[in-house]
């Protein structure tokens, strides 16, 4: 066993003295290999978006000591913000130099090669800054939008006289500029100078012209007559984000629901019937502002909006047959084959654009030529409009004289109902023959006959048919006489039928030639009876010189002249 031991001792020669102080050396030299390598500094220079370069360093203890940037034979000092090297200095934008960068290890190593050295690279400097665009669309926004063709980072600008300046946090191609915007359908311009770092020098002043988005318009279609159910269809000139349906008005006041066709359409459906009647001014009232429709570019009206429709007019022939039957005209309405069942409103309203067959006839045995010649079947003239005045006088509508749908409502009612007119047909003639005389009429009756005053020359009394529109008892007349001395006149009974032109009772010493200012004027004690038996609707035929007066009496055989009558009314077929 002992021999063996020393056997095994006799394998190991390194472990002696010597071996020993060899591996010792052999492991110091390994740790300074080791310390020279993790020391050993390792430089990147990197472009920057803010400064001119980035310095990254790996090794421990090295430092920079310094930087310059070399361009056009001068040269600007850098200084570090952070890894970041700046000029020390305002440099040209878009110019071609050379970055040195003195490198520093430790000082106790600094006779390791590469511990200090000089690096070098070649940068340039970004671009002047150019507009990507001179001319914009500006949103509605307190702010504009510039685009430049490379990231800017400060931007100088000019408004109201004063020059303002952006310093972005991030370099970028877009630029919000602060500026109040008055709203759509504005123009404008700004100038401004930019530049692509904070140490570059400003470029020069640059103009950006700028429109809003127009305002926002409507049409309304179609603009041709409509049939009271007709669908009414609005037309935006840009795509709609919020309607505001809550606050369009539709008039006249009818049921029926608003829906969206498409991105710049609404339509408007009414829900009844009739719709909105015959012979109907239809307007839809939009509001502007916030409280209207907002299009998605932000725009809005600049005004309130009304747009409007016309609905077909009912039959004339129709309104003639319903005014007769219910003792509006001096003519009677018999149907040409008896109606069957109960009349009912959707039963008479399909009669407004088809009437049924009927014949016409005069109501009264004598009546003067001036009146008659007014009627004509199928056709509006005064004598039909006249009696739609009196027809809303006596339902208590605006007296217009136009038939619209309140007034079929009204007189399709009236003849379910049966209601008639409370008054009879009364109509004045008036001639200029002298001695100048007013006649009034009743139910084609001649029931007084009166001296009266005319227009002089240079103020006539108009010449025509009209009806009366305006009726008051007692009135200041005001206004000039011919030499231009100005008058005011205490007069009564007054029947308005021609602008300022009315029959209406006057003092004077004497009646039968012209004296007035256009009026016909009557004695006092005469006016009163005329004012009390005529109403709103009544024509006044004022009949030029050369037309006799009627006679006193009625004459001729009422069997002949009704049977005149009838033959030159009968209506038309429809």
């Amino acid at each position: 066993m002992l021999a063996k031991k020393q056997t095994m001792n006799h394998m190991v020669p390194w472990a002696g003295p010597k071996s020993r102080a060899w591996l010792l050396g052999l492991a110091v030299i390994m740790l300074m290999a080791l310390g020279i390598w993790l020391t050993y500094p390792t430089v990147h220079l990197n472009p920057s978006r803010r400064g001119l370069i980035r310095v990254s360093i790996h090794g421990w203890g090295v430092t920079v000591s310094g930087a310059s940037f070399t361009y056009d034979h001068k040269r600007v000092n850098l200084i570090d913000k952070g890894n970041v090297w700046y000029p020390n200095g305002t440099v040209p934008s878009g110019v071609l130099g050379v970055v040195n960068v003195s490198i520093q290890g430790l000082p106790f190593l600094s006779w390791v090669p590469g511990e200090s050295r000089l690096l070098t690279t070649v940068v340039a400097t970004p671009p002047i800054p150019r507009l990507q665009n001179d001319r914009i669309n500006r949103l509605l926004q307190p702010n504009i939008g510039v685009d430049f063709r490379s990231p800017v980072s400060v931007v100088r600008y000019k408004f109201h006289g004063r020059i303002k300046t952006e310093v972005l946090a991030v370099p970028t191609t877009r630029v919000e500029l602060p500026m109040p915007l008055n709203g759509p359908g504005a123009t404008g311009k700004v100038t401004l100078q930019a530049t692509a770092r904070s140490w570059e020098v400003m470029s020069g002043w640059q103009t950006v012209v700028w429109d809003t988005v127009p305002y926002l318009s409507a049409v309304a279609t179609p603009q041709t007559q409509i049939a009271p159910t007709s669908t009414l269809t609005v037309r935006f000139s840009q795509p709609i984000d919020q309607p505001h349906l809550h606050n369009w008005v539709v008039s006249p006041k009818t049921a029926g629901s608003w829906a969206r066709a498409n991105a710049t359409t609404y339509t408007f459906t009414p829900s009844s019937a009739m719709g909105f009647g015959p012979g109907s001014l239809v307007s839809v009232g939009i509001p502007s502002g916030s409280s209207g429709p907002q299009a998605r570019t932000g725009s809005y009206l600049s005004q309130t909006l009304n747009l409007t429709w016309a609905t077909v007019p009912g039959s004339v022939l129709r309104l003639q047959q319903l005014l007769a039957e219910e003792g509006y005209l001096p003519v009677s309405w018999q149907r040409s084959t008896p109606s069957t069942g109960t009349a009912t409103i959707a039963s008479q309203e399909a009669t407004v654009y088809n009437p049924p067959l009927g014949t016409f006839q005069w109501k009264y045995p004598n009546l003067p030529i001036a009146l008659k010649a007014l009627w004509i079947p199928g056709q509006m003239t005064v004598m039909v409009k006249g009696a739609i005045m009196q027809f809303e006088r006596v339902n208590g509508l605006t007296v217009d004289g136009i038939a619209g749908p309140a007034v079929w409502s009204a007189l399709l009612n009236d003849r379910i109902a049966g209601r008639v007119s409370p008054d009879g047909y009364t109509y004045i003639s008036v001639t200029e023959n002298l001695p100048e005389t007013m006649e009034l009429w009743i139910n084609g009756k001649l029931v007084l006959s009166s001296d009266t005053n005319t227009g002089i020359p240079v103020t006539p009394t108009y010449l025509g048919t009209f009806p009366i529109y305006e009726r008051l008892t007692f009135q200041i007349m005001r206004g000039n006489n011919p030499n231009g001395t100005p008058y005011a006149d205490p007069v009564y009974w007054i029947n308005y039928f021609q602008g300022s032109d009315a029959v209406h009772g006057f003092l004077r010493t004497s009646y039968g030639f012209p004296q007035s200012l256009g009026c016909v004027e009557l004695p006092l004690n005469i006016a009163p009876t005329v004012y009390h038996d005529v109403h709103y609707g009544t024509l006044v035929t004022v009949n030029a010189p050369g037309v006799a007066p009627a006679p006193a009496q009625i004459g001729g055989s009422q069997s002949t002249a009704a049977s005149s009558a009838s033959s030159s009314a009968t209506s038309p077929k429809s």
